[in-house]
């Protein structure tokens, strides 16, 4: 691994300076973190919201400053003294207007701190989700920006215009980077939340799978991220950053279903988009037909609801639908299932079948090709985790974090 995690242009840039990451706590923060302390022998000092969210980065040897990335005081001290920040923090909990306040609010404190303490790089981590619904054929970074009508990615895409403005007004020297569906160790939307769906029932392939997924291993992208810390002639620039080539959605969700024990074809199951669309509209339906008595009674006991609500598939795809879906959809949905938590199951002893959002069937049925040329060109980037690669590093941690299924039981 290490000979792949060796970026030459990175190699002794970052020895000995001093460095922030907020986020850290995070996936991809923690990701950076390692690698500067591990790889890089930066000075590395993090920016977390309480200690104990930090315990993966106990073992490291960095600075830990506790403080919310809203704080103006609580980032302006965590940036004094840094030549180099890495902002990867986003709203991850309370309400949808809260997570989207943390995303403007923080990346408008982290602006100001970086300007203030005089940095000479600001690395913000952005989304593929700023270009809203993308069409078939390919996107490069030329594309215009769309809202989403989702929280998320419209306060990211806010929040991107507004780092973008410093850039270009010369206010902060900030290089922006468009990571497509990040997977790997430690990660959330595209790493434990499959593997849990997948553990809990069959999940639909669209299409049979034939979609086109844009997916990169988190140390290609942290790759990415010290690059852009440290090339020249890069400040004002974005980059979208994906693995070295788009793979269709039935090959991403095989290798998630193959981490399990048994069939990976018996937690797969293919429809066309149409066929996907009435399998939610029979899963709607079934809401009206449950018993009156029962339904009051399951409104009526909160603990019965958040126990329910806490089951692995709803877990799973409720937090997928939260990175995808518009606001007044995600609350349309949230009914719906409260209202009825078991997936349609199948027969003869068969995991249930998960329903997908019309939504989520348009987001899985799309063809969109991100494409690195830019990256590539400007940065040096070139992405050294083919899928099987990355795919095998995230089984040997999803095995030792205890996400792996047995095998379904069968009927006799």
């Amino acid at each position: 691994m290490g000979r792949a995690l060796s970026v030459s242009p990175i190699a002794g840039a970052l020895a000995g300076r001093t460095v922030l990451v907020t986020g850290a706590s995070g996936f991809i923060g923690g990701r950076v973190a390692e690698r500067l302390a591990l790889h890089h022998h930066a000075r590395v000092r993090v920016l977390v919201r309480g200690v104990a969210s930090a315990q993966r980065l106990a073992r490291l040897p960095l600075e830990i400053v506790r403080g919310d990335v809203t704080d103006r005081a609580a980032v302006a001290a965590a940036a004094a003294g840094c030549e180099v920040v890495f902002h990867c923090a986003y709203g991850t909990s309370g309400s949808q207007k809260h997570r989207a306040f943390v995303n403007r609010a923080g990346t408008r404190r982290v602006l100001e701190a970086s300007a203030a303490a005089g940095v000479r790089r600001l690395v913000y981590l952005s989304t593929l989700m700023v270009y809203g619904r993308t069409g078939d054929g390919d996107l490069d970074e030329t594309a215009p920006r769309r809202r989403f009508r989702n929280a998320y990615s419209d306060s990211k895409l806010d929040a991107e215009r507004e780092a973008m403005r410093w850039a270009q007004t010369g206010r902060a020297p900030v290089v922006v980077l468009q990571p497509t569906a990040v997977y790997g160790p430690w990660g959330g939307v595209w790493t434990a939340q499959p593997l849990a769906a997948l553990a809990a029932g069959r999940w639909v392939l669209v299409d049979g799978g034939a979609g086109t997924a844009n997916a990169v291993y988190v140390d290609d992208l942290v790759s990415a991220m010290l690059l852009a810390a440290v090339c020249d002639d890069v400040v004002g620039e974005a980059f979208l950053i994906s693995g070295p080539k788009p793979v269709a959605w039935s090959e991403l969700y095989r290798h998630f279903a193959a981490m399990h024990a048994g069939d990976p074809e018996c937690r797969l199951v293919a429809m066309s988009a149409e066929e996907a669309r009435a399998l939610w509209r029979r899963h709607r339906r079934a809401v009206p037909r449950l018993h009156r008595e029962l339904l009051a009674s399951f409104r009526g006991d909160r603990g019965l609801r958040d126990r329910l609500m806490a089951t692995r598939e709803l877990v799973a795809l409720r937090e997928l639908a939260s990175s995808v879906l518009p606001e007044f959809l995600q609350q349309r949905i949230k009914t719906r299932i409260s209202a009825d938590q078991r997936p349609p199951a199948g027969g003869d002893g068969e995991l249930p079948i998960l329903p997908l959002s019309p939504e989520l069937i348009d987001f899985f049925a799309a063809r969109t090709r991100v494409r690195i040329d830019k990256a590539r060109r400007l940065l040096g980037y070139e992405p050294a985790f083919p899928l099987q690669r990355g795919m095998d590093l995230t089984r040997e941690w999803a095995r030792w974090a205890n996400l792996l299924a047995p095998a379904p039981r069968q009927e006799p």
